[in-house]
Parts: structure tokens; sequence; C-alpha cells
């Protein structure tokens, strides 16, 4: 199969996912984004989701599809897990359930003293079993989306701008090496999957990264032909995907290093740095969430042309070529796969 045929293919088999999550959460609702983030990269053929009340009761349960048991399920779902670990977060087999599917992963998006909700992925035989890159990738959001409802409730709704300070821990990277067809050769991670409990789970070794995220090293790397050079991207919320040129005995191959995105604890340092005015930084905070421009308009009362004005200006005050670069150099990303 040709480059393009199998470009087309990839998104043939990539459907949107998510318009039963539009319909049932609002796109303003903090887990929307990572929510469908995660059924973009990982396609499943159902999916449950619900949040969990502070008194442990599952509320607002959003199923793929018409099951009056959805609820049912997931409580039973969430008792087998938790018999298994009682607290934290988690991502694992499913336990109960799989209707007439093959296979399941279930999420409990959770830190060591509150539970905030539930996600179950069940794939029927025809899409195949869950890859290693995919689970991998989901453990990205498990802790992404975790993190994110669980600032959101210590913090106050209107508390003020934390200072610049460095993360605690070292986000989680995976690192592949692909092939001029963007076939997987060579993979690792660089920590243990902690929380991976899947036994009993029918997986397999990728050959290929996820569509949504093959197709963001495939634009990152359109030019190499004349120019090979590294690239950043975040195709999804949770995700940051990194590509850089590796040469070797039999030609050119693509580093790719995947990190978990973290939301930087302030802004003020770059905007002082680069000399990024009070409403850019507004611009640059809706654009690091993932808002398009129309998004951004509205947010702001603008017009989209009056953001695309503010987004050039700070092209030009970082030295940026285009968007990716200039959230990189704000963020003080480096632009290798490696290091």
């Amino acid at each position: 199969m040709k480059k393009a045929d199998r470009a087309g293919a990839s998104k043939r088999h990539a459907p949107d996912r998510t318009p039963a999550l539009r319909e049932a959460i609002a796109e303003s609702d903090p887990a929307y984004p990572i929510l469908a983030g995660i059924l973009g990269v990982v396609p499943a053929s159902r999916w449950t989701f619900a949040r969990v009340s502070p008194k442990g009761e599952l509320i607002s349960v959003v199923p793929s599809y018409a099951d009056p048991g959805s609820l049912e399920t997931l409580e039973d779902e969430l008792k087998l897990q938790r018999a298994k670990a009682p607290t934290g977060p988690r991502i694992a087999a499913t336990l109960g359930s799989l209707h007439d599917c093959a296979s399941g992963i279930t999420l409990i998006f959770a830190d060591a003293n509150t539970q905030f909700g539930i996600l179950t992925l069940l794939r029927e035989a025809e899409l195949g079993p869950f890859t290693s890159s995919e689970i991998r990738m989901l453990t990205f959001a498990l802790d992404a989306l975790t993190e994110h409802l669980s600032v959101l409730r210590l913090q106050p709704q209107h508390a003020a701008e934390p200072i610049d300070k460095k993360p605690e821990s070292t986000p989680e990277q995976a690192f592949y090496v692909l092939d001029g067809e963007l076939q997987i050769v060579l993979a690792w991670s660089a920590e243990d999957q902690r929380r991976i409990a899947l036994t009993g789970l029918h997986t397999r070794i990728a050959e290929r990264l996820p569509a949504v995220l093959e197709e963001t090293v495939r634009d990152l790397t359109s030019a190499w032909s004349t120019s090979p050079e590294a690239g950043v991207a975040r195709p999804v919320p949770f995700l940051v995907v990194r590509t850089t040129p590796l040469s070797g005995p039999q030609g050119l191959f693509i580093g790719v290093r995947i990190d978990r995105f973290q939301q930087p604890n302030s802004l003020t340092g770059p905007a002082a740095r680069f000399h990024i005015s009070p409403r850019e930084v507004q611009v640059l905070a809706l654009l690091l969430d993932g808002n398009r421009l129309d998004q951004i308009a509205k947010a702001l009362f603008i017009t989209s042309s009056t953001v695309q004005d503010h987004i050039k200006s700070m092209l030009d005050k970082t030295g940026s070529r285009n968007r990716s670069e200039l959230i990189a150099r704000v963020l003080g990303w480096e632009l290798s796969a490696t290091s």
C-alpha cells in the first residue's frame, strides 16, 4: 500500500467517536478535552464514562450506546476494580461484563484520597486487541485527567495564579524509532508502567503508533526529504509529540518522543522574557488548552482576525516560525526526541 493510501486508510478507520460525548458533556467541561483526546487516540467499539461524587456515588453517566443498565454495570466495575486496588488512579483490564465485546480496559481517575471518575473502553473483535502503544497513551491520559480534576477540586475557583516552580517529578515519556514507512522498529519507556494491571487481557506489540499520532508524525516530517529537522506538536490535550531525524547505516530514521503534557504553573516568566502583553498571555493560555481560533475569539470577545494578530505578534517576539515552535519556546521545551 502506498503512503497516501495508508494515510487515507488510517483516517477511514479512525472516525469521530465523540458525538455522544459532545451531547452529554459541555466542551467547556474540564474533563471534555482529555476524554475527547482519549477517544481520538484509542478507538473503542463502546465506552462509558461517569463522574464519582464526593460520597462515592456514580453521577453523570455518559454511555456511547443506549443501555439502561450502564449505571449498574459501571458501579459493579468500580467495586471490582477497588477490590483489587482500594485507592489511587488505576488502569486495568475490565473485570466486569464485556457484553458482546472481546476486550476492555478500565481507567479510574483518582488521587490518594478522592475518586473523580471512571471510564471503560470496550472493543469488539474486529477492532483487534489494544496495542502496547495505545495502553501507554492511556497511562498518560490517566495521569493528566486525574491531576487536572484533583487541582480543580483543591483550588478555589478564583485562586490567584501560583508562582513559577519546577515540577516535583519528571513527567512520563515514551520513545519510539520509526522507519521511513512510519513502522515502529524500536520502542521503550522512561519508566515502568506502575499502574497497569492487564493480567488476562490479550494485547499485542504495536507495529504502528495510534492513527492520530501517526498523522502528527507524518505532518512534522513532511519536509524531511529536503531539510530534516526536529519538530514538536500537541495533537491532543494530554500529549506532546517530538520528532528528530536519526541517521543510521540503513538511512534516515524518525526518533519520536511522547510526553504527557503538563500545564505550566504560570506564564508570567515567559511573558516577561519575551515581552508578551497581558492580552497576548490570555490568547496563549487558551491556545495551550487546545482551543481553536474561533473558540479563543469567543472566550475573549474579539474577532478571529484579532486572535491571529496576537499570535503573529507572539511569533515575532519569540522568533518562532509557527504555533508549534511558539508553544515550544514559551514552555521551554527542547526539540530533541531523546534529550
